[in-house]
């Protein structure tokens, strides 16, 4: 999803977890605004690093965030924790900490530290009474016992008067602007003199972020809102010297008032703390994100999650999810759009507002009225097309086509309202077996595999073809000798259009695999996939087919990959379809990990680009984001480059293609990160 088009900013902060090619770039693909680099855990000699790295793989902004105004632990040896009554000697010495010394910084904070003050370390943690302090030190007494790790913050109350700005942060900042840097948050801002300061080493042109975290932070809100261009609430460090029951109330009051002057406000902290380690969320996080947008904030920031944790991407995804959920609950919703799932970014059914608008399987004809319809059995083409009428594959046909749509798809590429569309989906006979039917009438339609009815017609249409007129404008040619045209002619030049109610699945064994679009979409979002190429075939996979999956997995940086070879037709095909499958299964386990494998229940149209295209925005139905197509593909004398052309030539169809090499040169430019190239031959793989 692209931030010009999000009403509410994603601010990432990048760290061991994120810090590799892969993730950046999916990342920026997913429209991140803002890489945050936290200085605080980003020692002075890798802020350069850091920095060049970011910019080299992706063209997002990056926001060095200062250390600022606050004492730390120094570091610590490995699982050391305190009791109440200990003795602690606190030091300014930049020594390993222990049960029995422990080092802060900065050693300005010595210096008015006095006897009877409590001193909190980390947030809900180890607390200590100084007993008494100098310069050099300070004895405590431990008073709440726990674990004491490195680098965590330490809260003095009273607190004491540190630098806005520490020599690191001046040193880093300086770094920053050399290399074009134009985004800088100001830690523990108090004051709008703070800003200013920070101003003078940044330049007038840079965007300052303002961190509001501390009590004096919030007393002098107004004016830091008038020095700063953005704020950014931090929950995790204000909640250190405010209650954490009072946070949620003083979020709301702060993004208040930042909405009244118009400055952008910016939340983080434990937005999806969970998911460091975990693939989903808790409840209490979706809750508190929506309740945040509620509020008014305008950005959200992941710290942890992406900096650290085991699902950086993932999470960057639930906080894009729950953002344009919201935007969608601006514009009105029914409640009965909230029963149904699905991830929101994934494409939505085509031609559709809402991913949850799926057709309509509620059976508004009784039993007793259908059985006494007349029936017309169609042959197994016609049957898979009423089965993914039905389940949203062929979105936004609701029915076979009439007249007026099928000249607008022929001459336009378009349903009559507008919507992509490059294939006829017609329901065909001869004009004797349709001649006692007219608009305003009812027919079953029968599935030749089970011998019931699967679906009834609502004919509004009865229309001839002009067969030349027809099959040149879709075929490109009136060639009997043609497989699309020849199967065209011999289904018959009758047309009965009109949309379907569709009464159940044929009692035949649906082939293996066989998902529908709901069902894939639900695998997607369990999987925690926003980003899925979709791999069509026809035939056992071949090398270079492991070649085009590689690449295509490369080149958009997916998630995952829906294979989705197409289904047997009749049950005589069955063993080729199970052979085909089973091919394809190998291929999963010995190359393609991050995969799906399901058959698409349809069959050859030899239709060319007008096909392909049919194809991508099938799989658009099934939740996919791009479509593979192989640039040495020629089907029936369609040149390698019709494909190209008719999806430039249509605009943003929602599913974009990806247009694909076989030759030793692109095999060997592909990453490592992504599923290993192999040789080129076109050989079956073995089964």
């Amino acid at each position: 999803m692209c931030s010009t088009t999000r009403i509410v900013s994603v601010l990432c902060t990048v760290g061991p977890a994120s810090l590799n090619r892969s993730t950046i770039q999916r990342l920026e693909q997913r429209g991140v605004d803002l890489f945050r680099i936290n200085l605080s855990h980003t020692p002075l000699d890798k802020v350069a690093e850091t920095v060049e790295l970011l910019q080299s793989y992706s063209h997002i902004p990056v926001c060095l965030d200062t250390e600022g105004a606050q004492v730390r632990t120094g570091t610590m040896a490995e699982a050391v924790s305190v009791s109440e009554s200990d003795y602690v000697r606190l030091t300014p010495e930049s020594l390993l900490g222990t049960s029995t010394t422990i080092p802060l910084t900065p050693a300005s904070v010595f210096e008015s530290l006095q006897p009877n003050q409590l001193v909190s370390l980390d947030f809900d943690g180890v607390m200590l009474l100084v007993l008494k302090a100098n310069r050099d030190g300070a004895d405590t007494v431990v008073i709440n016992g726990g674990r004491i790790g490195s680098n965590k913050a330490v809260v003095v109350a009273p607190a004491p008067a540190l630098p806005a700005i520490t020599e690191k942060d001046r040193e880093a900042v300086a770094i920053g602007r050399r290399l074009g840097v134009k985004h800088f948050a100001l830690s523990f801002t108090n004051s709008a003199e703070d800003v200013a300061e920070l101003r003078e080493l940044t330049g007038p042109d840079a965007r300052i972020i303002s961190k509001i975290e501390s009590k004096r932070g919030v007393l002098n809100l107004d004016a830091i809102l008038g020095a700063a261009d953005e704020i950014l609430i931090d929950r995790g460090d204000l909640s250190r010297e405010v209650p954490l029951e009072n946070i949620p109330l003083l979020q709301k009051a702060i993004i208040r008032k930042a909405n009244q002057v118009k400055v952008p406000v910016n939340v983080a902290t434990n937005l999806l703390e969970s998911m460091i380690a975990n693939r989903k969320p808790t409840r209490a996080e979706l809750n508190d994100i929506v309740n945040t947008l509620l509020d008014g904030a305008t950005g959200l920031v992941l710290a942890a999650e992406t900096a650290i944790g085991q699902h950086p991407v993932g999470a960057v995804d639930m906080v894009l999810n729950m953002i344009e959920r919201f935007r969608r609950s601006t514009e009105g919703y029914r409640i009965e759009d909230l029963l149904e799932g699905g991830s929101s970014l994934l494409p939505t059914l085509h031609g559709r507002k809402s991913v949850d608008s799926w057709p309509s399987r509620r059976r508004r004809t009784s039993p007793e009225i259908v059985s006494r319809l007349p029936g017309i059995e169609v042959d197994l083409e016609t049957a898979i097309d009423i089965e993914n009428l039905a389940g949203g594959v062929y979105s936004p046909l609701r029915g076979f086509m009439t007249r007026e749509e099928l000249e607008s798809v022929l001459n336009e590429n378009r349903l009559p309202r507008g919507d992509v569309w490059t294939l006829p989906i017609l329901l065909q006979g001869k004009s004797q077996e349709f001649a006692a039917f007219q608009p305003g009438q009812m027919v079953r339609l029968i599935d030749p595999r089970g011998g019931r009815a699967t679906a009834v017609l609502q004919i509004e249409d009865k229309f001839e073809l002009d067969r030349e007129s027809v099959a040149s404008r879709w075929f490109g040619t009136t060639d009997r000798t043609h497989s699309g045209v020849r199967r065209f002619t011999e289904r018959g030049l009758t047309v009965l259009g009109g949309p379907i109610e569709y009464l159940g699945a044929s009692s035949s064994a649906l082939s293996p695999y066989e998902l529908t679009p709901a069902q894939v979409r639900t695998v997607f979002d369990a999987k925690s996939w926003t980003k899925v190429v979709a791999f069509h075939a026809y035939s056992q996979p071949t090398i270079e087919d492991e070649q085009i999956i590689a690449q295509a997995c490369e080149q958009c940086r997916a998630d995952g990959i829906l294979i989705h070879p197409v289904a047997a037709v009749s049950p005589d095909d069955a063993p080729t379809t199970s052979s085909i499958l089973i091919a394809y299964e190998q291929l999963q386990r010995r190359a393609v990990p991050n995969s799906l494998l399901a058959a698409f229940n349809s069959y050859p149209r030899h239709a060319g680009p007008r096909e392909t295209v049919f194809n991508a925005l099938c799989r658009k139905n099934f939740g996919c984001t791009h479509f593979v197509l192989k640039s040495d593909d020629i089907d029936n004398g369609y040149s390698k480059s019709a494909d190209r052309i008719l999806f430039e030539s249509l605009g943003d169809i929602g599913i974009t293609p990806v247009f694909t090499v076989t030759d030793d040169a692109a095999a060997s430019q592909l990453s490592t990160e992504a599923f290993a190239p192999v040789a080129t031959s076109p050989q079956p793989l073995e089964v």
